[in-house]
């Protein structure tokens, strides 16, 4: 590296001064001459603003800006207009018990609106009677519909003119098996196209599969009103009935993985017949009259067509949702 000495102060050396002492030493602290940079205060006694004193002049000359130390006005002198928007005014007002005891009221109120309304169009009252069951019905009713040739007493016990809950009945219906069974299906879907490297977004399933469960409530509902059909049957009772069938699908599919085409159609064969059997035995206590003279000999026979219409549409859809897999 070259350096120019011809510049260079021989002798003393030269002090570097800080530009804050004003390009003087301050005669209240003594200096070395042989020190550099040596450090002074910065405020020369006075109070910093953000961590400079650097006067206009000189901070013009080096570079910096100065800038002014921002204030805020306190709310006891500013006007009432003012102090009402403040943050300070907005705590103070939310923490009074007054306005808590208020806002406690509406937000219940609003809460209870809203389930009303949302009660208006879905029954969760009703849902809660489907859903109530334990892991003892869960197995008795999956024997049930796997193997109901066996079962001779069909009725549903009530109490107080209410049916029992699903997990003291077995004969009741319930949605917790049809909604865990739909959710199955669509999975061994998934794992039986992917064993033949046929790829289907598990959303198309669905789609495809509620799509189906849609219509068939639609067909039954639509034939209820046509036949003149005042039954004890509710949406979700169709439903449930809708449901039950993938349990039969699942049992196809899983067979289809270890035998085959020649399981899959055995095992839908058996499950179909049983669901069909199922549904039959079951309806038949919901849908036909007992000890009413006022149903005649015409409208018996078009419930026996409705009940022979939904035991005779599972096996078809059963097929329907599982054919294009194997």
């Amino acid at each position: 590296m070259n350096y120019n000495h011809s510049s260079a102060r021989r002798g003393r050396p030269k002090r570097i001064l800080d530009p804050s002492a004003g390009l003087s030493t301050p005669t209240s602290i003594p200096q070395n001459p042989y020190m550099y940079n040596q450090q002074v205060p910065m405020n020369n006694g006075m109070m910093p603003e953000y961590g400079f004193n650097i006067p206009q002049q000189q901070a013009s000359s080096y570079g910096f800006r100065s800038v002014p130390m921002q204030t805020y006005p306190s709310t006891e002198t500013m006007p009432p207009s003012e102090q009402y928007s403040t943050p300070q005014f907005t705590t103070q007002l939310l923490a009074e018990p007054v306005v808590t005891n208020v806002a406690m009221q509406y937000g219940n109120a609003l809460m209870g609106y809203g389930s009303q309304t949302f009660e208006k169009y879905v029954p969760v009252t009703a849902l809660k009677y489907y859903f109530a069951v334990d892991t003892n019905y869960v197995l008795t009713k999956l024997s049930l519909l796997l193997f109901p040739f066996s079962q001779k007493d069909w009725s549903v016990r009530y109490e107080q003119d209410i049916p029992l809950q699903p997990r003291f009945e077995k004969n009741a219906l319930d949605m917790y098996i049809p909604t865990m069974a739909f959710v199955t299906y669509i999975v061994i879907a998934a794992l039986v196209l992917g064993i033949q490297d046929r790829f289907t977004p598990l959303s198309t399933l669905a789609s495809s599969a509620l799509a189906w469960n849609i219509v068939e409530i639609v067909v039954q509902l639509i034939s209820l009103y046509v036949m003149h059909l005042e039954t004890s049957l509710s949406t979700l009772d169709l439903l449930a009935y809708c449901g039950y069938k993938y349990v039969g699908i699942n049992a196809a599919l899983l067979a289809s993985l270890v035998f085959r085409t020649f399981g899959y159609y055995m095992t839908l064969l058996y499950c179909s017949i049983s669901l069909a059997f199922f549904v039959t035995r079951s309806l038949k206590l919901r849908v036909l009259p007992r000890n009413d003279s006022s149903y005649t000999a015409s409208g018996n026979k078009r419930r026996i067509y409705f009940i022979f219409f939904v035991a005779g549409a599972q096996p078809v859809l059963m097929w329907c949702l599982s054919h294009s897999m194997i």
